[in-house]
């Protein structure tokens, strides 16, 4: 019987990632779990748009961030000042690939990193690490972790989140159809991990792989530990910690 693997990631999440599996060969369902939509209100974005000269960095964790800013960006018809004095950080390569060709050179903290500490964790310290200057603009979702700023605040480094997209997380049916249609889970969002663990009684779960330490500690969290994590939140890590799982069977 061929394994079943169910992608719950929103849509483009993770570019090449449903061909390279089918190559395993396994089977793959996608049943995303997160969707997104505009903020209610693009007032905030609007007005750090038109200040961003006072801004040191600009930062992003997401790749669903870096583009509802980006297009944003052109629609208002902004011009980013000069790379002398305006620097702007990624949290991984995903990221980094939605900014490329709209904004100036990304930085990014190490892959080593990330896969340890977590993206948002390992991009605080990176920046901390070059002595970032602030107020640093973090446009992210209505709903994001604290991690960056907390580690930027910690240090006297002043951080102005602002909201760029909202996520919308599906309903427990629909978790749990997800998770009784595979006999293993890729789950890319702390909120889903917590979706699928509120939905699914212990003796329906499939094995579980999260795409970082940060979606593993909310599933350990929420009773529904993974079986794995990928090295990094890229296709290529997913497919070889997928790899890994199969022939450890």
């Amino acid at each position: 019987m061929s394994e079943r693997v169910v992608v719950t990631a929103s849509a483009g999440s993770f570019p090449g990632l449903v061909a390279a599996l089918r190559k395993i060969p396994v089977t793959v369902e996608e049943r995303p779990l997160l969707n997104f939509a505009p903020p209610s209100d693009w007032a905030s974005l609007d007005a750090a748009l038109d200040r961003l000269g006072e801004y040191g960095a600009l930062v992003f964790t997401s790749p669903r961030a870096a583009e509802s800013f980006v297009a944003r960006l052109k629609q208002r018809r902004v011009t980013l000042p000069g790379e002398d004095t305006f620097v702007v950080w990624a949290s991984g390569p995903q990221t980094a690939t939605a900014l490329q060709g709209a904004l100036a050179r990304i930085h990014l903290p190490t892959a080593r990193e990330r896969g340890t500490l977590g993206a948002a964790k390992a991009l605080a310290r990176a920046m901390l690490a070059q002595q970032v200057r602030g107020p640093i603009l973090f446009p992210c979702g209505e709903e994001h972790r604290g991690e960056l700023a907390q580690e930027l605040g910690q240090k006297g480094v002043t951080v102005d989140e602002i909201v760029c997209y909202r996520s919308v997380l599906a309903e427990e049916s629909e978790a749990r159809l997800a998770a009784s249609r595979g006999s293993l889970l890729v789950v890319a969002s702390p909120r889903v991990a917590g979706l699928l663990a509120r939905a699914c009684p212990p003796d329906t779960r499939p094995e579980l792989l999260a795409v970082g330490p940060t979606t593993a500690e909310s599933a350990h969290a929420a009773g529904w530990p993974p079986s794995a994590v990928a090295a990094e939140p890229t296709a290529r890590a997913l497919v070889t910690a997928i790899r890994t799982l199969l022939a450890n069977r």
